[in-house]
């Protein structure tokens, strides 16, 4: 009888404590639920309060903690302090956790424009788990991003066969956008809404894409829902974006009432409680500072100048009313035009609130391009929420032209994005400045020279010439990676929104 007692008291205590258990972690699930829809609506600071929170009962759960953490580091643009997390979480028995750790890796590597690292960690990641989206998305955006564009459409269309997701959509949207080919990356964010009319992020990026390309109503309509979703799902400062967009756009579109296809608050709800659902497959956007005003047009350039200036071309700015400057950082600086060259296609941008010196490119890195020699253009070929960074295409110097002309041909790419970004040799040195607005008529004209598919670049002792610079250029002796060039010059390389 005392035996049969005995039994019952441990199968009851066992009960009770597995009971007791289970509770537990059905709690620290929803806390964390609850932790990601925070992060999700970008009030981070709610997020790190409900994390100070939470009663830590084993190492797994504090892995998962460490993830959010790196995730919040990653959303307020601090990705070196993000890596720390993803590294403490990364030293686990748990794959998926694993898993997670190099994910945060490899997109923390690849906003920072260390592109080598972004490539290994996602690998790795995939080999650990080869169903997971999001490190085969990161991959891709990195491969684009170094120039092995034949290989990242590869890894999204075996992606895209069998998950058709607005990530995916995005990136090979995104992949499109890099070729100037807005209408094709319309195509395919226009196809998904077809599926899933009222998806936030691709609604967001369509706007952008429908404002370059003429499109103004459709723009709009597209930025108005994303202002009614971030309403209602109570994220302020990114309904306080969407507004100012649409008002850059229309400065009167508010004065009177306006018309919008509704969507039901419990469809914005069904939305919002997916992205909490598929919370470790989406891509995370570091909060950028954002531009006053919608860009309706777009290019590239540098900084100079002991962080004071800045090098585009001057078709970029021709018909300019306001000029903004990010840098690869997601720093942004209002400018203005200070000087000016028509016939090199040259302008200097003087900027309001100067850069750090260290993001100047010093005018002792300015040499003469060869005919022959390896370079890598850095530009920013797209616009909107995923296009913080730049993009590398690799090429050589294919011909320079007379010092009179200024002009030098090369085979590797350049779009409308790309104008008046900087063009590297593989030691580091600036050799010229992108531009694709050519005049092919004039062009021909001046220098007999029937333009061909061939990219365009003005040399930069021209920028020396135009602008009263004159420093001695030093020779640097030994080559340097692509992917070294591209992380050391990040800083210095800036997207120009136009309006």
């Amino acid at each position: 009888m005392q035996f049969k007692i005995q039994k019952i008291l441990t199968f009851t205590i066992s009960f009770f404590l597995l009971i007791s258990n289970v509770a537990s972690a059905s709690s620290f699930n929803e806390k964390i639920r609850d932790i990601r829809g925070e992060i999700n609506r970008d009030n981070l600071s709610s997020a790190i309060k409900l994390l100070e929170k939470i009663e830590i009962e084993n190492e797994l759960q504090q892995d998962e903690i460490y993830i959010l953490y790196g995730d919040i580091y990653l959303k307020i643009n601090k990705p070196k302090k993000a890596e720390e997390f993803y590294e403490k979480a990364f030293f686990t028995t748990n794959k998926y956790i694993e898993s997670l750790s190099l994910t945060g890796l490899a997109e923390a590597n690849l906003i920072q424009g260390k592109l080598d690292y972004a490539i290994k960690f996602s690998e790795q990641s995939i080999s650990i788990n080869p169903e997971r989206i999001k490190p085969k998305i990161i991959l891709a955006i990195a491969k684009t991003r170094v120039g092995d564009t034949d290989e990242a459409l590869k890894i999204l269309n075996e992606i895209h066969k069998k998950n058709i997701s607005a990530e995916i959509a995005l990136t090979i949207s995104d992949y499109y956008v890099v070729f100037d080919d807005y209408d094709k990356a319309i195509d395919i964010l226009d196809d998904f809404l077809k599926r899933v009319p009222n998806n936030i992020k691709v609604l967001n990026q369509i706007a952008n894409l429908y404002l370059l390309n003429g499109n103004e109503e459709k723009a709009i309509n597209s930025k108005l829902k994303v202002l009614k979703f971030y309403e209602i799902n109570r994220n302020t400062n990114r309904a306080t974006e969407a507004k100012t967009w649409i008002t850059s756009v229309d400065p009167t579109y508010f004065d009177e009432p306006f018309l919008i296809e509704i969507i039901e608050e419990e469809e914005i709800k069904d939305y919002a409680d997916e992205e909490i659902e598929n919370y470790h497959e989406n891509k995370i956007s570091p909060n950028y500072e954002d531009f006053s005003f919608a860009p309706a047009a777009h290019g590239s350039g540098f900084i100079i100048g002991d962080g004071k200036f800045v090098i585009t071309n001057y078709h970029v700015i021709e018909s300019a009313n306001k000029i903004s400057v990010r840098n690869g950082t997601g720093k942004i600086s209002e400018a203005i035009v200070s000087e000016y060259s028509k016939v090199y296609d040259l302008a200097l941008l003087k900027l309001k609130n100067p850069y750090p010196k260290e993001f100047s490119i010093n005018f002792e890195d300015f040499t003469e391009a060869k005919t022959g020699e390896d370079v890598i253009s850095i530009g920013y070929p797209g616009i909107g929420l995923s296009f913080e960074l730049p993009t590398i295409t690799q090429g050589i110097v294919s011909k320079v032209l007379d010092d009179e002309e200024g002009i030098f041909l090369t085979t590797a790419a350049i779009n409308q994005g790309n104008s008046g970004g900087p063009i590297f040799n593989l030691k580091g040195q600036l050799v010229g400045i992108s531009f694709a607005g050519l005049d092919k008529l004039s062009f021909t004209m001046m220098t007999g020279w029937v333009p061909t598919d061939m990219g365009f670049a003005i040399k930069s002792n021209k920028v020396k010439e135009l602008f009263k610079y004159n420093v001695n250029t030093l020779e640097k002796k030994y080559k340097i990676d692509k992917t070294e060039i591209y992380e050391n010059k990040l800083p210095s390389i800036v997207f120009i929104g136009v309006k």
